[in-house]
């Protein structure tokens, strides 16, 4: 759950200068399609859990990307410019 929770956070289409809008748009709806039918298998009896999940993430979205960096990539690469990265992706 976790890793299609960064997946839907990470594949951000509304990036300013992003050249690839449309293919990370589609990313981000995988993500989000992977995540739904992770939760219905996985948490059947809780139906509100993908609606919940998703309340959540808007508010994420509003996180500076350098606390996001922080959060992911610091422990793994080191610092990173989490925009640039994404401009690079």
């Amino acid at each position: 759950e976790y890793a299609y929770l960064k997946g839907t956070v990470l594949f951000n289409p509304d990036l300013p200068g992003l050249q690839c809008v449309q293919y990370i748009q589609g990313l981000q709806r995988e993500a989000q399609q992977a995540l739904n039918e992770h939760i219905t298998l996985i948490h059947r009896g809780d139906q509100a859990r993908f609606a919940k999940l998703n309340v959540v993430l808007s508010l994420l979205r509003s996180i500076n990307a350098n606390v996001i960096a922080e959060l992911f990539f610091r422990p793994i690469i080191g610092t990173v410019n989490m925009d640039d990265m994404m401009l690079e992706m």
